[in-house]
């Protein structure tokens, strides 16, 4: 006879389907008390099995979204009528000739020197970082 703490963790471990049969009573040897043993009788009934898998997506053909053409139509017309829109606004930006004469009047050693102070600063940490000092005699 097993002890009833033995018996209660493996119908515990039935129950949350660590074990698919009865422990116990296969242990034992004797008949089991519920079915799922490898000894408990199973019956040739039908268990009403479904014939196909319903988790399977059956529609892949269809990629498309279910929308009606007149929405498509609508929206077409929308984007249509937003670009002319844009089209007018952009007319009071300035004109190109202005903006090109304006790039021409840029000094550029202004630019040169921001640019070499900018390198030279990483380039001076980057040094007093990684760079191996001298030992000293």
């Amino acid at each position: 006879m097993l002890s009833p703490n033995l018996v209660n963790a493996l119908d515990m471990a039935a129950a949350n389907g660590i074990l698919d049969y009865d422990g116990a009573a296969f242990l034992t040897g004797t008949s089991p008390r519920y079915m799922g043993s490898p000894k408990f009788p199973v019956s040739g009934a039908n268990l009403n099995q479904p014939m196909t898998d319903q988790m399977v997506y059956t529609n892949p053909q269809q990629k498309q979204s279910k929308n009606p053409f007149w929405k498509k139509l609508l929206f077409g017309a929308l984007m249509v009528g937003v670009g002319i829109f844009g089209l007018k606004k952009l007319k009071l930006l300035p004109s190109l000739k202005n903006i090109t004469n304006q790039a021409k009047n840029i000094n550029s050693t202004t630019i040169k020197d921001g640019w070499t102070k900018v390198c030279d600063f990483f380039k001076n940490g980057f040094n007093k970082i990684f760079k191996k000092k001298p030992p000293t005699p």
